[in-house]
């Protein structure tokens, strides 16, 4: 016979706040790079030599855009672990009610 899954909700709330407080400080670090990056324009000259780097598939123009979508894709992700767990708590406090 398995044992009764036990769960302070009030910890897990308590948790997601923490998640949801890592949540904006990565959003923050985020837009601040995005922010940076953006206001510096073309790093590279257009001549052979800058071209050469920033262009093609594993060049830094699409590097550098994939690198900011992951970012972006992991503040999402963060967002979405805090609101799971103060979702879980709430149907786990309706649960017992």
């Amino acid at each position: 016979m398995s044992k009764p899954v036990e769960v302070d909700t009030t910890k897990l709330r308590q948790a997601a706040g923490t998640m949801n407080d890592v949540t904006s400080r990565v959003t923050t670090i985020v837009n601040t790079l995005k922010n940076g990056l953006n206001g510096k324009g073309y790093p590279w000259g257009h001549d052979h030599y800058g071209d050469k780097f920033t262009e093609g598939e594993s060049g830094y123009t699409k590097s550098s855009k994939n690198l900011v979508q992951g970012a972006d894709n992991m503040v999402t992700s963060l967002g979405q672990f805090g609101t799971g767990m103060n979702d879980a708590a709430q149907k786990m406090d309706d649960m017992d009610h």
